[in-house]
């Protein structure tokens, strides 16, 4: 395995617990938090080939060439990447443009400034993302892994990132182009960043616009040009699940574009990467078919009380005094026991009873459709009676269920 030199501090791992996951083995347990300067080794041929497009020639920061010819392989000289001898995957194009892509390349660019929106495209000649990165999913979720590089003049860094794993939906796989973001739009943002790499892609530490935490101080310590180099790789497991151990059986593909930074653009970007990181989290997380955890049907209740309008009707009250609407409702037929459980005080004295089964809700605010639950309760009324039942508490955007959903998607 080829593996960049790097200028050692006393080892910290990355934020992420990279040493937990079976299939990255040691990738990242021996790169430091602060990384000076990586010095490249040259691949198999003796070049680092670099993805670009756009008809156009121009000189690179790192005094190469760059030929920006679409879908064709250039020279640009050193890369500063963790690993630099992945296995190129024939073919492969990086695109890069300053509004997001449809279903081609055009109006790619390679020459941004940093207060562009910045995003990708890439491009596989005849072959599946599946197929040319080898994929296999981590806990049902498919992914590649993300590497940047900035370039400025003749020196270089590998640009450390605290969520380096692009999620894939699972449409994505079979295609032989998939769209992503790098620096985006917020009200645009749909790529989804992060990896748990024990239990597979974490909802809970989830970002976006893969390039937004690469923006500080120790990486564009001045105003000026700089390149941006941009890498994907995966690392396929053989018979037995574990990852391939030798870096140079990765598949991968580079590609850079050029960037002139200004300081005076970093607060825009902070601002924008927060609103990515809210946007992103919502958009990944919101559903576009029936949960399957939802009732097929839902139970009738055998207590008058209970009949389904008066559910709908003290749901719908409690729910409007917190400014949201009512969509649908559907009670579980999930407890094994009584309909009603009741709870006691510290002295063992009965407060009031409890529904047992849950009771699922859909509801809408500000437009959009939000899953959620609301218990139902009775008061002890002493004598061992209890009052009328009541909307005890609602919980919107329950946990563990998802959050939001598509309102066409509710049936």
């Amino acid at each position: 395995m080829k593996k960049i030199n790097l200028s050692l501090i006393p080892a910290t791992l990355l934020l992420l617990s990279y040493s937990g996951y079976a299939q990255f083995g040691n990738l990242r347990n021996k790169v430091e938090n602060t990384v000076n300067k990586v010095k490249s080794k040259p691949d198999k041929t003796g070049t680092s080939e670099i993805k670009t497009s756009e008809v156009n020639k121009t000189e690179n920061e790192t005094g190469a060439t760059i030929k920006t010819v679409p879908n064709e392989s250039t020279n640009t000289g050193k890369t500063y990447f963790l690993y630099n001898d992945i296995k190129t995957i024939p073919g492969a194009t990086f695109y890069f443009s300053d509004k997001p892509f449809g279903n081609s390349h055009e109006g790619a660019k390679t020459n941004f400034k940093s207060s562009d929106f910045i995003y990708g495209r890439l491009e596989l000649n005849n072959q599946t993302i599946q197929d040319a990165f080898k994929l296999t999913p981590l806990d049902k979720t498919y992914y590649v892994i993300c590497n940047f590089g900035v370039v400025n003049g003749d020196n270089g860094k590998y640009a450390q990132i605290r969520y380096d794993c692009l999620k894939l939906q699972p449409e994505d796989i079979n295609k032989t182009a998939f769209n992503f973001d790098i620096l985006p739009d917020p009200a645009k943002a749909s790529t989804g960043v992060g990896m748990n790499y024990e239990h597979g892609f974490d909802a809970t530490h989830i970002s976006g616009g893969v390039m937004y935490p690469i923006i500080d101080e120790s990486n564009f310590p001045n105003d000026g040009n700089y390149t941006i180099q941009l890498q994907f790789y995966f690392q396929p497991v053989d018979g037995w699940g574990k990852g391939l151990p030798k870096s140079s059986d990765w598949p991968g593909v580079n590609g850079a574009f050029k960037f002139s930074f200004h300081s005076c653009d970093v607060t825009a970007i902070k601002n924008n990467a927060t609103l990515v990181y809210q946007n992103v989290r919502t958009a990944i997380s919101t559903l576009h078919a029936m949960p399957d955890w939802w009732p097929k049907t839902s139970r009738t209740l055998p207590d008058a009380s209970l009949s389904n309008a008066a559910l709908e009707a003290m749901i719908k009250a409690a729910l409007s005094s917190e400014g949201s609407v009512l969509v649908r409702f559907a009670v579980a037929n999930d407890s094994p026991g009584g309909l009603w459980i009741i709870q006691k005080n510290d002295l063992d004295i009965p407060t009031y009873q409890s529904l047992a089964e849950n009771i699922y809700t859909i509801y809408k605010q500000d437009g959009k459709c939000f899953l959620g639950d609301v218990s139902i309760a009775k008061n002890y009324l002493g004598g061992g009676k209890y009052g009328k039942p009541y909307v005890r508490n609602i919980n919107f955007k329950t946990s563990g269920y998802g959050t939001m959903i598509d309102c066409s998607a509710i049936k």
